[in-house]
């Protein structure tokens, strides 16, 4: 007899199956392990009780958890002593434990070795991955957080379990979480931060180093890396440079296209899909594929604020708003009037009077309200395409009726939520389509992702599972 574990597994990297074949191994047990098709298939004779106790203990202290990780079946099978020797690529993930056990034990060769390579995952090469990032006490604008104890986390930061789960999986991606600690707080002028915990050799010693000398933790520059989003039970790869998520086939030529197809592809929606990008990045789309192709049905055009005053200026219905807002607010409309190039969400930061303009700056404002139900912020469309004067308006119409910033931001998030909801509800008439695509790194914000969710939940929107929203 053999046990049988079918692991689901959402990616084609292979590194969590070639951690189990280093255990077989080691352990002397007779076992195989397969990956395809978004499982793998760990197969153990159990015949030697011995080998299955040094098995299971291998991995109960020295298997790391995945991001990537689903269910698993265990079953009894026949099998005749299945066997097979399991090979990985090298990948740009963290240290395992197994490794940062050698780097911090004082009776280990390895203690402090800064040029320890892991190779405990079946690895054929142990590839080096620079890591040149520069880690300081000191808080400087924008720097995201390193996570030195593991013990802290829950005293800095409100944390759910399944974020925790995630800062610590082997891949240690990025995550943004809100901050607990008020010194921190402080020293940041922050309520939500970026953070991950150590994933090369040279931020472990950092942070080893920083924990001797009572240091809670460090600050980096933030660099597009591995950005993960968890909201409710989703665990949603945003952004991944360093490639453990699915590789992107070519099934289209534009980019955008090809990521839609992509996760169209491993949905399974064969017959016909929409779906919609909101990136901050790449702007936002909504596409269609049937039998006919795939293309981009709706692109909003870009934003240019000059052009977007002049409008609000000329229409009859908001022309009195600019004069309003310029007396109440002269010094949001000299910074506008100085900024031609602003973008969008660099506009409504402004226009919020936040410090940093930027998408994220808007999204973190937004994280700050806590009630139930937004204000009706216009975002339709006309003519020319998407309603940018409206939208605005609307934006600097309730900022005039005084209402609090983070209250603004949050209803700024839901309409965008409404907005792409009513559209895609219109192209599924339009294009007799049931299955709905969402991808785009605006899925960060948790309000906009939670409103996919509960108001748009009978379409049954697909989030992926292994390949990355955005680029």
């Amino acid at each position: 007899m053999a046990i049988q574990q079918i692991i689901k597994y959402n990616s084609e990297s292979k590194y969590f199956a070639g951690f189990l074949q280093a255990m077989i191994k080691e352990s002397g047990i007779v076992g195989s392990v397969s990956q395809s098709d978004e499982s793998i298939v760990l197969k153990l004779d159990d015949s030697d009780a011995n080998a299955v106790t040094e098995f299971s203990a291998l991995s109960n202290k020295y298997l790391a958890h995945s991001l990537f990780l689903g269910e698993i079946q265990t079953i009894n099978i026949d099998a005749n002593h299945p066997k097979a020797d399991f090979t990985s690529p090298s990948y740009d993930i963290s240290a395992c434990p197994r490794c940062l056990e050698a780097l911090t034990d004082p009776s280990s060769e390895d203690y402090l070795n800064d040029s320890l390579r892991c190779n405990h995952y079946s690895n054929e090469i142990s590839a080096e991955f620079y890591d040149n990032k520069y880690y300081s006490p000191h808080y400087t604008q924008g720097s995201a957080l390193l996570v030195v104890d593991p013990k802290n986390v829950q005293k800095l930061f409100v944390m759910t379990p399944d974020e925790i789960k995630a800062l610590f999986s082997i891949e240690k991606p990025t995550l943004k979480v809100t901050i607990k600690d008020e010194t921190l707080k402080e020293l940041s002028g922050k309520k939500f931060i970026n953070i991950k915990s150590p994933h090369s050799i040279k931020s472990n010693l950092v942070a080893l180093n920083a924990r001797e000398s009572e240091i809670e933790y460090l600050f980096y520059e933030e660099s597009d890396d591995l950005k993960v989003a968890v909201v409710q039970k989703n665990i949603t790869v945003i952004r991944d440079v360093r490639g453990v998520s699915k590789k992107l086939q070519d099934l289209h030529t534009d980019n955008v296209l090809n990521r839609f197809l992509n996760i169209a592809k491993e949905a399974g929606f064969i017959k016909g899909v929409i779906g919609v990008n909101l990136s901050s990045r790449n702007g936002i789309t909504f596409l269609v594929s049937n039998e006919t192709g795939a293309k981009i049905v709706i692109k909003f055009q870009p934003f240019v604020l000059n052009d977007v005053l002049e409008l609000m200026a000329k229409d009859k219905n908001k022309s009195r708003l600019l004069p309003n807002f310029s007396q109440k607010f002269p010094q949001i409309m000299q910074e506008l009037s100085e900024n031609e190039n602003y973008g969008l969400f660099e506009t409504i930061a402004t226009v919020l009077e936040l410090q940093e303009k930027s998408f994220e700056s808007v999204s973190d404002k937004s994280l700050e309200f806590h009630g139930n139900g937004g204000l009706k912020i216009d975002a339709n469309f006309s003519d020319e395409g998407f309603d940018y004067v409206s939208f605005l308006g609307s934006i600097m119409s309730f900022k005039l009726a005084n209402t609090d910033e983070h209250y603004l931001a949050y209803s700024i998030f839901e309409a965008l939520g409404d907005m792409a909801i009513q559209t895609l509800l219109q192209l599924k008439v339009r294009f007799k389509v049931e299955n709905v695509v969402m991808m785009g790194d605006m899925f960060e914000n948790s309000v906009l992702y939670s409103r996919i969710l509960s108001k748009f939940t009978t379409s049954n929107p697909y989030f992926s599972k292994g390949f990355a929203l955005d680029d």
